[in-house]
C-alpha cells in the first residue's frame, strides 16, 4: 500500500477521533470524506437513472477503514453496491440492464457494479444462502438486516443534499468495531465475513457471535 498524502493524513486524523463526535458532526465529517472520493461522487450522480436508488455501504465503511489503516482509497473493495426499489419489474434482466448502463457511463473505475432490486431479493435469497426470506418492504428495511451492524449503511443525493441510511448509526464504523447483526444471517455467514474483514483490516475489533 502506498503512503498517504498530506490531505489523506489530515482526514485520517479526523476519522481516528470521529467516534467521539456528536451524530451531527459524524454526518458532516462522513459527508466531507465520501464526496472527496471521485468514484463515489460520480456514482451518486448516476443514481437518478434508477428508481429509488442508493449507494451501498462497502465503499463507505471500507474506505473509512482504508484511510485509518493507511491504505489507498478503494483498497479491498470488491464491488460497488447499488440498491434500488422497483416492485413493478421483478426481472433479473432489468437489473442486468442497469449494470450495463453504469458500466458504459462510469468508465473511470475497474471496480465492478453489483446492482440489486431489493423488491425481488426474496425470489432468490433462500436458494443462494439457504435461509428463507419474505419480501422486503423497502430498501431501508433490507439495509437494517445486513450481517454486520456497522456495515448497515447507504447514501444518495436527494434535492442536492447527501442523505444516509444508517439504522445502527456510525459508531461501529468509526471505532473499527465488527458486531453480528442476527436479524437474518446465521453464525457461519457472519464468522466467514468477519474473518475475511480482519485479514484485510487487522485493526478491527471482531466480536463473537
Amino acid at each position: 500500500m502506498s503512503e498517504l498524502n498530506d490531505i489523506n493524513m489530515d482526514m485520517k486524523n479526523k476519522l481516528l477521533t470521529a467516534q467521539h463526535l456528536s451524530l451531527y458532526e459524524q454526518v458532516k465529517l462522513l459527508s466531507e470524506f465520501v464526496m472527496s472520493i471521485d468514484i463515489i461522487s460520480q456514482v451518486l450522480d448516476e443514481l437518478s437513472t434508477l428508481p429509488n436508488a442508493w449507494l451501498g455501504g462497502g465503499v463507505i465503511f471500507q474506505n473509512v477503514w482504508n484511510v485509518i489503516h493507511g491504505y489507498e482509497i478503494n483498497s479491498y473493495i470488491k464491488d460497488i453496491d447499488i440498491l434500488y426499489w422497483d416492485d413493478e419489474d421483478l426481472t433479473w434482466q432489468s437489473e442486468h440492464n442497469y449494470i450495463s448502463t453504469l458500466n458504459e457511463t462510469l468508465i473511470n473505475t475497474d471496480i465492478p457494479f453489483d446492482v440489486k432490486n431489493i423488491a425481488r431479493i426474496h425470489l432468490w435469497y433462500e436458494e443462494r444462502f439457504g435461509i428463507p426470506k419474505t419480501a422486503y418492504v423497502s430498501v431501508q428495511e433490507s439495509i437494517s438486516t445486513w450481517p454486520i451492524i456497522g456495515a448497515c449503511l447507504a447514501m444518495r443525493i436527494k434535492d442536492q443534499q447527501l442523505e444516509f441510511i444508517a439504522p445502527h448509526g456510525f459508531q461501529d464504523m468509526f471505532s473499527l468495531r465488527v458486531r453480528p447483526n442476527k436479524v437474518l444471517v446465521n453464525q457461519a455467514i457472519y464468522e466467514s465475513k468477519a474473518t475475511k474483514l480482519q485479514e484485510q483490516w487487522p485493526m478491527l475489533q471482531i466480536e463473537a457471535w
